[in-house]
């Protein structure tokens, strides 16, 4: 392929329309207004990957079993946990465009297909995005998760209903907790059953904690009780939990920050090398065994930062 193909220019014409259309929801605009459109649009998202949703007249339905779910929900749930209204559809385009751009801009630069190999993790720079807001989003629903329940316990001794507590708490808290707990009580309006609500709320939300508080609920249910001193003392304990947690962390960050150097230190020299003394590492990249070292050396790198990772996630 020669650079000045007009298959080059479409592929460079088509990653650089993913990156405009990037920038342009990038543009400031009305703070509010995007936080509510976003909002609404998220309740519309995570309505339609709920696993039980209510019929139109008022029965229970089965609208996506957890064991038929492909590729597509699965990706749709974590673009929903990472508070991203992206379709999987636009976000795999993404992903494909800017991995055309990256190997197409490093084969105009080398001419050679083996060295535009890494421009193909241009790709992984959504994926990775959208993990790590996923992850900040998650964090964020467990710190604001106790504040939750102290304003749902609040609600109950006000003499609330349950479904209006949890209106009360979506009302009066910011995303994710305010979306979420605002998406139960809607479930609830509109005949679904608490048990199928909450099953809903624990599979749009990764977070260890929330299956204690749909527990604590169920059963309470069933058995009787004041519900809203065992929602007081849950509270309680998960924020000493998160406290605990962030101590652990605390500790761990420099296994994890060491992790992230040792990683990127192999492809900095090699980049290094490439542009100070081509020549001594240019053996690398035309001889069979010098392609087979880099590879072998550069999957030795990724399963060693995982590994490190790994060990440095201590789960408090």
């Amino acid at each position: 392929m020669d650079a000045s193909t007009p298959l080059f220019f479409a592929l460079a014409f088509v990653g650089a329309l993913a990156l405009l259309e990037g920038a342009y929801r990038a543009l400031p605009g009305n703070k509010h207004e995007r936080a509510a459109r976003k909002r609404q649009r998220l309740q519309e998202i995570g309505r339609a990957l709920s696993p039980q949703a209510p019929a139109s007249d008022g029965e229970t339905m089965l609208r996506i079993p957890e064991r038929e779910r492909g590729i597509t929900v699965r990706l749709q749930l974590l673009l929903l946990r990472a508070g991203s209204t992206m379709s999987p559809g636009r976000f795999v385009a993404l992903v494909l465009a800017l991995s055309v751009l990256g190997f197409s801009g490093l084969y105009a630069l080398w001419a050679d297909w083996f060295r535009a190999l890494p421009g193909l993790a241009l790709g992984l720079i959504p994926y990775v995005s959208v993990n790590r807001e996923a992850a900040k989003r998650t964090q964020k629903f467990a710190e604001q998760l106790p504040s939750g329940l102290e304003l749902l316990t609040r609600s109950l001794r006000a003499g609330h209903a349950l479904g209006s507590g949890f209106q009360l708490v979506g009302d009066g808290s910011e995303d994710p907790l305010g979306t979420e707990f605002a998406m139960v009580a809607e479930e609830l309006r509109f005949g679904l059953d608490l048990r199928d609500a909450l099953a809903n709320l624990t599979t749009r939300v990764d977070n260890a904690d929330l299956p204690f508080f749909t527990t604590a609920v169920l059963i309470q249910r069933q058995t009787g009780g004041n519900l809203a001193e065992l929602l007081e003392t849950l509270g309680g304990l998960l924020r000493s939990r998160i406290q605990f947690t962030g101590r652990v962390r605390a500790m761990t960050a420099q296994g994890r920050g060491a992790a992230t150097f040792l990683a990127l230190w192999m492809p900095f020299i090699v980049g290094l090398l490439m542009v100070i003394a081509p020549g001594f590492i240019q053996p690398m990249f035309e001889s069979t065994i010098g392609r087979a070292t880099l590879v072998a050396v550069t999957a030795i790198d990724v399963i060693a930062y995982l590994l490190a990772r790994r060990i440095a996630d201590v789960q408090a």
